[in-house]
Formats: C-alpha cells, sequence, structure tokens
C-alpha cells in the first residue's frame, strides 16, 4: 500500500471514529430523554458511505403504542368508575346512599312511635332530604361526566389535528435534510414522540416510505396522513343533557366530511383515548344514569302510590316529586337529577308527613298510620318499575343495594383493565423499542473508540515521519 493510500485510511478511520465518539457521546446524555433512540455508526469504508442509524425495532414500537392506547382508553373508563362509587358511598359510610336509606327508615320509625312530637318529624323531613340530595347528587356527577367528557372530546381533536400537522411539516424537513446528506436523527426523535401522541389518542399503523416520510393510518383503515394530514371534524356541544343522545343529539367525528365509527372495534376511529371519551359520553354516563333513574323512578313510585298515602289524588305528586310533578310510569332520562321533595313539605311543615301530600283525605295529628305506610313502603318487596336494576323482587335498601353492586363491579373491571394494561405498557416502555442505552455498555465502546482513533492517529504519525525521511533523501 503507498503512503498516500495509507494517510487517507488513516484520515478516512479518524473521521469515522470522531463521528462514532460523537453519537456514543449522545447515547450516553441522551440515555433517559423520552422518544430518544440509541444511534450507531454504520460505514463502508468511505466518508460518504457513513450514516447514523437509530437502532428501533418497528414491532416492538408497534406493540408499545397499541399498549399505550389501551391503557389511556382504559384510564378514561377507570377514571369515571371510580368517581361515580367514590360519591355513592359503601354502605357504613355515614352519607352513603344506603346509609341514608337506612337514616331515612329509623326516622319514620321513631316519628311513628310519637306522630305528635315534632322532633320526630323533622328529623325524618330532614331525612328525606338528604336522600334527595344524594340521588341528584349522584345525577349531576355523571352529567357532568359527559360534560366533561364532551369538552374532552373537542380538546382531543384539536391536538390529534395539531399533531399530524407537525408530523407533517417534520416529515418535510427529514426528507430535506436527507437529501443534503445530514442527521435527522434527532428530527425522527420529535416526530416519534408526537406519532406516540397520536397513538395514545387513536390506534394507528405507521407506514414508512422510501424517502424517509412515515403514514400514518388508524387500524380501523382512515388514512391520517400520507403527505398532507387529515382534518378531523367534530361539533362539540356547549351543554349535554341526560336525554341527548348520539347521534341525533350529539356530534361524532368526520374525516373530509365522511362519518367515521368510534364506538366497534374495527371502527374508523375506535379505541384509544378518544373512543374511550365516546364511550363515556355515549354509553356508560348514559348507562350510570338509567341506573339512577330507576332508582328515583322506585323511591317516588313508592310514596305516591295510593296504598302508601291515600290523600292523594290522580296525578297528585307524593313525598317525592319530578321537578314538582307526579312522576310519570315512563319518565324522560335524568329524573334522578329532576328528583325533588315535594313542595308541599316546604309550606305546610314536617307535618305533611304524618297528614299526607294529597288533598283527599288526611290523618289527624294523633295518627300514626300515614307514618307507618310510609315506612312499609321502604321495606315493602315488590318487583321494580323498570329492569334496569334486576326484575327480582326487593325493598328499597335492595334496590340501593343493586345499584351500589352495579357501579362497584364496573369500576372493578376498569380498575382491573387499566393495571393490566398498564403492566403491558410499562414493560414495553423499558425496552424502548430495542433502542434502550446501555450507558455501561456506551462507555466501553467509547474506550474502543479511543484506541482506534489512536492507533489511526499514529499511522499518520508514522506516515509522516517516512515522508519526511523521503524528503531529507
Amino acid at each position: 500500500m503507498s503512503l498516500t493510500a495509507s494517510l487517507n485510511k488513516a484520515m478516512i478511520g479518524l473521521t469515522l471514529q470522531s463521528r462514532r465518539a460523537e453519537v456514543l457521546s449522545s447515547n450516553v446524555a441522551s440515555a433517559d430523554t423520552p422518544g430518544y433512540a440509541r444511534r450507531s455508526v454504520v460505514s463502508d469504508g468511505s466518508v460518504r458511505g457513513t450514516a447514523t442509524v437509530r437502532e428501533v425495532d418497528p414491532a416492538l414500537q408497534q406493540l408499545r403504542r397499541d399498549a399505550s392506547a389501551d391503557t389511556a382508553g382504559a384510564s378514561v373508563a377507570q377514571g369515571f368508575a371510580a368517581r361515580l362509587d367514590q360519591v355513592i358511598g359503601d354502605p357504613d359510610r355515614p352519607g352513603s346512599l344506603q346509609a341514608l336509606l337506612a337514616r331515612f327508615d329509623a326516622a319514620l320509625t321513631v316519628a311513628a312511635a310519637d306522630p305528635a312530637a315534632p322532633n320526630g318529624l323533622i328529623a325524618a323531613s330532614n331525612a328525606a332530604a338528604d336522600l334527595v340530595d344524594a340521588v341528584t347528587g349522584l345525577a349531576d356527577t355523571v352529567t357532568r361526566a359527559r360534560q366533561t367528557a364532551e369538552g374532552q372530546l373537542a380538546d382531543a381533536v384539536a391536538q390529534l389535528n395539531g399533531d399530524l400537522k407537525q408530523v407533517a411539516d417534520l416529515n418535510a424537513w427529514i426528507r430535506r435534510l436527507e437529501v443534503l446528506g445530514g442527521d435527522a436523527s434527532s428530527l425522527r426523535d420529535r416526530r416519534g414522540v408526537l406519532v406516540d401522541r397520536v397513538a395514545e389518542a387513536v390506534p394507528l399503523r405507521q407506514l414508512p416510505r422510501s424517502d424517509g416520510s412515515v403514514a400514518l393510518v388508524s387500524k380501523g383503515g382512515v388514512i391520517l396522513l400520507d403527505g398532507s394530514p387529515a382534518e378531523v371534524e367534530f361539533d362539540a356541544r356547549p351543554f349535554v343533557a341526560p336525554d341527548f343522545a348520539y347521534p341525533g343529539d350529539l356530534s361524532g367525528l368526520s374525516v373530509k366530511g365522511r362519518p367515521v365509527g368510534t364506538s366497534q372495534p374495527g371502527d374508523g376511529l375506535a379505541g384509544g383515548s378518544l373512543g374511550a371519551l365516546f364511550t363515556l359520553r355515549d354509553e356508560a354516563a348514559p348507562r350510570a344514569m338509567a341506573r339512577l333513574d330507576a332508582f328515583a323512578q322506585e323511591l317516588a313510585g313508592r310514596f305516591q302510590d295510593p296504598a302508601a298515602d291515600p290523600s292523594l289524588g290522580a296525578g297528585e305528586a307524593g313525598l317525592f316529586s319530578d321537578a314538582g310533578a307526579r312522576v310519570a310510569v315512563a319518565p324522560l332520562a335524568g329524573l334522578a337529577g329532576r328528583l325533588e321533595l315535594n313542595g308541599l313539605l316546604a309550606a305546610d311543615g314536617p307535618d305533611r308527613l304524618r297528614a299526607g301530600f294529597g288533598t283527599g283525605p288526611q290523618e289527624p295529628a294523633t295518627s300514626n298510620a300515614q307514618l307507618l305506610r310510609f315506612s312499609d313502603a321502604l321495606s315493602a318487596r315488590t318487583t321494580p318499575f323498570s329492569a334496569v336494576l334486576g326484575t327480582a323482587p326487593t325493598d328499597l335498601s335492595g334496590l340501593g343495594g343493586r345499584l351500589r353492586s352495579a357501579i362497584s363491579s364496573e369500576r372493578v373491571q376498569a380498575d382491573d383493565a387499566v393495571e393490566t394494561s398498564r403492566i403491558s405498557s410499562e414493560r414495553l416502555i423499558a425496552l424502548r423499542d430495542g433502542a434502550a442505552v446501555d450507558i455501561d455498555t456506551e462507555m466501553q465502546r467509547l474506550l474502543q473508540v479511543e484506541q482506534a482513533y489512536a492507533a489511526n492517529a499514529r499511522l499518520i504519525q508514522a506516515v509522516g515521519q517516512m515522508m519526511d525521511r523521503i524528503t531529507e533523501i
């Protein structure tokens, strides 16, 4: 080999080892940076044939993104179930729905023991008011959850559109930089972080293109990005009433003017946090409201039955009313939020509990018959008006237990789903898409690079000395 060839080889070696030292140092410094993938330098032995490669395993990356979407979706469902379960409370907790039912029953029993005593009637009236507040409080929790989900959907769609535009911009920059022979690894890291965020909202597939860009397609087949980004459209409502339903009253998603589904697996934009928010708004929350309405209907219906209050005439409301009116056989959705005490209780005082709430004959001041009938209405085992909480005969306390059980069961299922997806997600995140940085290994490689750099430097020095001797001769 000639001296010139040896010198060229050594110079190429110095350049290559310098590039490797730079990449290895970047690996060590960015080991904990989100989205960072380990880099390595590959070369064909020439400067032009040297490139920096991000060591990402596409299969691991896809698994991690799928697990992240599952976790995000399960967390939305868990948050709603946990809030509702907390508000309804454990049966042995003061202020829980079942505890308030027991308190109301006990207050009626005490009042019936001495119907002329005002304190007993006042206590029973207050217990009934607290029970109404508990039911309407639960209904308010559900309504606010639907309204919050509507606002979060609007924010999520805006975020999704913004992220897709940024990914498209990064695609363009990566194409330009790689045409010029530059290193686009940092831009690819940033693009990966944005795609991760999109994948949390909508499970997707990333399709690499030959020019360094990527296309994004949802698992339901909607093209989110291929050259230019798609525009996802959503029309948020400023207020979501309990009887609002999709698609009549509430908006879904559309892309290029075409509606896309979100509710069933395989729908265009199903899954992830976006699909979970739609499920909460259109399924989970209405289902919870239907259960609350069934309980409210049972509570009001028992006390407006002629057997419970013979003083009631046709169309007159009993102790509990639907915003002041008698509860219908098939009330509109949201009855639990409209539940009220009969206005006569406030106008005439707690004596109404002893006398009855109708315009018909009322019990005298010394009679406890009406109070006993109210107490019997609570404990009577009857078939519920609505089958939402079951069809087996039960008393009101048992119906409250069914309501509590249904809510708690959904919370437990949501907790299990979150825990399962979280464990999978954390394990896949720890793998860093197959490009995790082992600092000890990187430091060993740096030592090897240092030795190789020194060897090339010594070769250059030797060639220089030989050329000096030739010049002297």
